[in-house]
């Protein structure tokens, strides 16, 4: 499909107030690829649009327009369809609408909202914004559990068009305290004189709105949830996260940590707000060079090592240090990015750093000794090609370099693998430590190690 070719023809039927054709074309589509037709129109033509469709396909198509095309839209509609519109959205579509606003045109709309639409929107205020309670939904279908299923399913029928998903519903009990839920599948497949009490599960699984995002995603990852239920610390039910928040959250906290990881300051941008070709160059800038330059003056004390030890090496024991250096670097950086994933994931716990650094040692243990190898052989080969080494036997030169690859690989990545686990247990983000500061802190120790080794190794050199 083509959406943009289809613009002029919602126009012209527009015009010629063929309306019912007009909402009989929209509805059939997907509410993404209407709104992508209808973002096109001018903002009158949009609220004449709107006013038509019905109310919660409405709600959806103004949920997937652009950002800036629903700032101009509530600037220029009028009242009425701004109200409207702002009234059937669902709480968390509404949440994060509000958010991307300037303080004057909240200031202005927030008096058209219900009592309990701005009570929705002061309580998400007090979470912050990786927090459950900032980004919940509100609208959850709820049974009573003497219904039986028959009338559970009648009243889901009633429920539905203001439920952002009846899949699942949920039973309360006295206070709204959540003790079950059951699936649509299980109300169908049931006699209809069955009660939702004797139906409904209660091994709940949940998590309170005070819970990272984080928590919630591998919640519903791990135990294959549709919907997580949110409750408040004595177990009442306030909210729900779907499986899609799930996916922006698994999305949004990956761009975080690939920044992070990246050495870029800042957090992950919206999806929509942020183009890699569009960026200002000064933004990227800001956003890139204050890690590099707080590097650059920490490779000032790599010059220091290297330059205390500078009178004492020539030729080949000079020209082999950066293939040490660089090579314990990135055996440091991959131990890093590993232990961080499984941190991310759950494969690790943050006080199982005995555990990681056994099992890293093991590896780079193997991976040392290969590399030593290649190391040695390297510089034997190297000097081959210029017949002329520098002091003592080649051979023991060869060792002598081969030692320090395998110190310093060693050195390298139990750092790697060391650091994500301290950053965690002291409630730190381990993606921030990223990629240019274990790299750095690498480049330090490498070159102490080789320039430490070889001297002693070789101690004529």
């Amino acid at each position: 499909m083509r959406p943009h070719l289809l613009t002029p023809e919602i126009r012209e039927l527009l015009d010629e107030g063929r309306h019912e054709d007009l909402v009989e074309v929209l509805t059939e589509m997907h509410p993404s690829d209407a709104a992508s037709i209808l973002e096109g129109l001018e903002v009158d033509e949009l609220a004449a649009v709107l006013a038509h469709l019905p109310d919660d396909f409405e709600r959806d198509v103004f949920t997937y327009l652009p950002p800036e095309v629903q700032e101009n839209y509530v600037d220029g509609a009028g009242r009425e369809r701004v109200q409207q519109v702002l009234q059937s959205m669902l709480s968390d579509d509404r949440a994060e609408f509000f958010d991307r606003l300037d303080d004057g045109v909240k200031k202005r709309l927030t008096p058209m909202l219900s009592a309990a639409a701005r009570e929705d929107l002061l309580r998400r205020d007090t979470f912050r914004e990786d927090q459950v309670g900032s980004f919940l939904i509100t609208e959850y279908a709820v049974l009573s559990p003497q219904a039986t299923a028959q009338g559970a399913i009648q009243a889901l029928r009633r429920q539905a068009p203001r439920k952002e998903t009846i899949y699942y519903s949920y039973v309360l009990g006295r206070g709204g305290k959540l003790i079950g839920f059951v699936s649509l599948r299980d109300l169908i497949l049931a006699e209809p004189d069955q009660r939702v009490e004797d139906l409904m599960k209660t091994d709940l699984v949940s998590v309170t709105a005070d819970a990272d995002q984080e928590e919630a995603a591998r919640l519903i990852r791990d135990y294959d949830l549709l919907a997580l239920p949110v409750v408040d610390h004595a177990g009442n039910l306030v909210g729900i996260v779907t499986h899609d928040d799930a996916v922006d959250i698994v999305e949004q906290e990956a761009q975080e940590d690939f920044e992070k990881m990246a050495g870029v300051t800042g957090h992950g941008v919206e999806e929509g707000d942020y183009d890699y070709m569009d960026e200002p160059v000064v933004r990227q800038v800001r956003r890139r060079a204050p890690v590099i330059c707080l590097l650059a003056l920490f490779w000032v004390s790599t010059a220091t090592v290297i330059d205390r030890f500078h009178s004492s090496l020539t030729g080949i024991l000079t020209g082999m240090l950066p293939m040490v250096m660089a090579t314990g670097g990135m055996v440091g950086t991959q131990a890093s990015a590993l232990v961080i994933r499984a941190l991310t994931i759950g494969d690790v716990a943050k006080n199982s750093i005995q555990r990681v650094l056994w099992k890293e040692l093991r590896v780079a243990g193997l991976m040392a000794l290969l590399l030593g190898t290649i190391a040695a052989i390297d510089t034997l080969l190297v000097n081959d090609l210029n017949e002329a080494p520098d002091s003592g036997t080649i051979g023991a030169i060869a060792i002598a370099i081969g030692a320090a690859m395998v110190a310093h690989v060693l050195s390298a990545a139990l750092l790697g693998a060391l650091t994500p686990l301290v950053v965690k247990r002291l409630r730190g983000d381990p993606a921030m430590i990223s990629t240019p500061a274990v790299t750095a802190i690498a480049d330090l120790t490498g070159a102490a190690i080789y320039l430490l080794t070889v001297t002693a190794l070789l101690p004529a050199a």
